[in-house]
């Protein structure tokens, strides 16, 4: 009778006592180490027509589409795209403190990069101000303080009192090799007392983006 793999993966291997069977043999190995395996398909449409029947995709299975250069994984029902590059996610659902002058808002990113490639920065809040008509810059700095190398500036709103304004701000970096921190801050340009403010039905994101 055969057994399987140390492994647990149900692999079949035949024993001594098995009938002499070497297509089966060998059928019943590869079958089963490819499956598990990643998968390489010219196209989805060619993935779906070769994976049909007794070789319909199981749950954990991987391919790799090679006209988008993209890996999957199948999850029981559909194939969810695999990230290949780094991708880092901050929020807050609290409100920050307040100033009329630059201060962090508690959006950081720490994360390994690598030398020459650049990172999409993107960051976005709700800003306000005590003062009507005052400025305020939402920056992106490189760093742990506000006096880190800028590497994002966002749009300049005009503010109201009490309702604010969302804002966003973009930047791009290329760090180098290493682990890099980038930090959000705010800056109240006016004399108004300032803040970005976040909430569980609008918290204040920072993403970053291998590109």
């Amino acid at each position: 009778m055969s057994t399987t793999d140390d492994y647990s993966q149900g692999v079949s291997i035949a024993t001594l006592t098995d009938p002499p069977d070497a297509e089966t043999l060998a059928k019943n190995i590869a079958n089963a180490i490819v499956s598990r395996s990643n998968l390489r398909f010219a196209s989805a449409s060619a993935r779906t027509a070769a994976l049909a029947g007794v070789a319909a995709p199981v749950e954990g299975m991987e391919s790799w589409l090679q006209d988008v250069n993209k890996k999957y994984v199948y999850d029981g029902s559909i194939w969810v795209e695999v990230p290949l590059k780094a991708k880092a996610f901050a929020t807050l659902t609290s409100s920050t403190g307040t100033t009329s002058g630059e201060i962090l808002t508690g959006l950081s990113i720490t994360m390994p990069t690598k030398a020459g490639t650049t990172y999409l920065l993107q960051a976005s809040g709700l800003l306000r101000s005590t003062l009507v008509n005052d400025r305020i810059d939402l920056l992106i700095r490189r760093g742990t303080t506000t006096s880190g190398t800028q590497v994002g500036g966002g749009v300049l709103f005009t503010k109201v009192v009490s309702t604010g304004e969302t804002a966003s701000a973009y930047g791009v970096d290329t760090p180098g090799a290493g682990t890099t921190t980038w930090v959000v801050t705010i800056n109240g340009v006016g004399s108004g007392t300032v803040d970005l403010t976040a909430s569980a039905a609008f918290p204040a994101v920072f993403t970053v983006d291998e590109q």
